[in-house]
């Protein structure tokens, strides 16, 4: 009894089927989708999962070149450190020996005695450095000496407060409180003067001198 198939299509004259195929008919070429031959099993590579890569041990030379940057940085940072440091004790010492001399000269300068004017304005002029020793010479012998010798006027100067207000590695600005009292030819009791005196201490070798003054 023939099957389905066999009625849909005509038998060729000596033809046999075998296994529901026909003897003779060329077989199908093409491969199933997703099967491999042999051959192409052969040859196809195989994937391999990668394992976790194992730490690559350090060797000196790896350490050499972050030694050598962290000492290099270390070193400028002590070189930067020790300069500011220094500099500072410096400006330090500096404002502290101006101050010391700006107080100390001014006293004198601001202090005289009708009858000696001259010889108080010649020993001044240690103190003064620049145009103002000139000034200062200029000023004492116009200005302060013909009224000192009208009222036999005697002042006293003592400075009571000095701070520093501005400075450079060769100058430092002193300003300094200074009262003056003064005594005068028919005055029982002697009057005071207060006094803001801002000075200019100029270096000259290892001295401070007055390079400029205001007072107010």
């Amino acid at each position: 009894m023939s099957s389905s198939d066999d009625r849909r299509r005509p038998r060729v004259a000596g033809q046999r089927r075998r296994h529901g195929r026909a003897v003779g008919a060329e077989p199908d070429a093409s491969p199933q989708v997703g099967t491999l031959t042999a051959d192409r099993a052969e040859d196809a590579p195989v994937a391999v999962e990668a394992g976790p890569e194992a730490p690559r041990t350090l060797t000196p030379a790896d350490l050499r070149a972050p030694l050598v940057a962290l000492v290099v940085a270390l070193l400028a940072f002590a070189l930067v450190a020790a300069v500011g440091l220094r500099d500072h004790g410096a400006r330090d010492r500096d404002a502290r020996a101006a101050t010391a001399a700006a107080t100390a000269a001014l006293e004198q300068l601001l202090s005289y005695d009708y009858r000696t004017l001259a010889d108080q304005a010649r020993q001044n002029s240690a103190l003064l450095t620049g145009e103002f020793r000139t000034e200062y010479a200029e000023t004492m012998e116009q200005t302060i000496a013909p009224v000192a010798e009208k009222e036999k006027a005697v002042v006293q100067a003592r400075s009571y407060e000095a701070g520093v207000m501005g400075q450079t590695p060769d100058t430092v600005t002193v300003q300094v409180f200074v009262n003056q009292a003064k005594t005068a030819e028919g005055e029982e009791q002697p009057s005071i003067d207060q006094n803001r005196v801002i000075a200019t201490m100029k270096r000259v070798q290892d001295r401070w001198l007055i390079e400029q003054l205001s007072a107010f």
